[in-house]
C-alpha cells in the first residue's frame, strides 16, 4: 500500500524537527557554557523559531502516528492525543529552550526543586506521557524500526532530567522516525513481516 504524499511530508516535519530540535539543545548549551551574552543575538528569531519548531513536531507528530494509526491500537491514540497536547503545553515559546523545563543544577538555585515539581506536573502528564505510550505503541505495530521506537522512549524519559543535551537522543529518535516515513523505507517490509507472523 502506498503512502499518501501528506503522510510523507509529515515524515519530512519530523526530520526537519528532530534537526531543528538537536541546534536548539546545541545552542542552548552553548549559551550555558561559554557566551550567555549570545542570547540577546538570537533574541530577535527566538520566538518565531521556537514557534516553527513546535508546529514541525506537531506536524511531525501526526504523520508518525497516521503511517501506523491501524496498527498502533487504542494505546497509540491515547499516546498520539496525550503528546500532541503535551507538544502544546510545553513547546514554542523559546528555541533555545525548546523544552518548558528548569535545565539547572541543583546547586545553582535553591528553588530548584521546588520549580522542578510544578514544572513537570504540567510536563511530564502530557508531552512525556504521551510520548512513551507512543513509543511502546510503535513498539507493537513494528511499522518503523524498532531501535528508533526504544530510542525514543528512552530519549523522551531523559527529557525528565535536567541534563545538558537532555533532548538530543528524543530528536533523534524522532528524526530518524521521520526519515523513515519520508523515504518510505520500511513500507514493503512491513506487510512481509505481518505475514511472517501469520504464517
Amino acid at each position: 500500500m502506498k503512502l499518501e504524499r501528506p503522510v510523507r511530508w509529515g515524515g519530512l516535519a519530523a526530520l526537519l524537527a528532530g534537526v531543528l530540535l538537536v541546534v536548539s539543545e546545541l545552542l542552548r548549551l552553548y549559551i550555558d557554557l561559554v557566551d550567555p551574552d549570545f542570547y540577546r543575538s538570537v533574541f530577535v528569531f527566538d520566538g518565531v523559531l521556537g514557534l516553527l519548531l513546535a508546529v514541525l513536531v506537531q506536524l511531525g507528530l501526526v504523520g508518525l502516528y497516521a503511517r501506523q494509526a491501524g496498527s498502533a491500537g487504542t494505546l497509540g491514540l491515547v499516546g498520539f492525543v496525550l503528546a500532541f497536547i503535551g507538544v502544546q503545553l510545553s513547546m514554542g515559546s523559546s528555541f533555545v529552550d525548546a523544552f518548558a523545563k528548569p535545565v539547572v543544577w541543583p546547586w545553582e538555585d535553591p528553588e530548584y526543586f521546588e520549580r522542578t515539581i510544578a514544572a513537570l506536573g504540567i510536563f511530564a502528564p502530557g508531552f512525556v506521557l504521551g510520548w512513551v505510550l507512543l513509543g511502546v505503541a510503535t513498539l507493537r505495530a513494528r511499522v518503523y524500526p524498532r531501535a528508533s521506537a526504544m530510542l525514543l522512549i528512552a530519549g523522551t524519559l531523559i527529557l525528565l532530567l535536567p541534563l545538558p543535551l537532555g533532548g538530543v537522543i528524543f530528536a533523534a529518535a524522532v528524526a530518524w522516525m521521520g526519515y523513515v516515513l519520508f523515504t518510505g523505507r520500511g513500507e514493503e517490509e512491513a506487510p512481509q513481516r505481518a505475514s511472517h507472523e501469520l504464517g
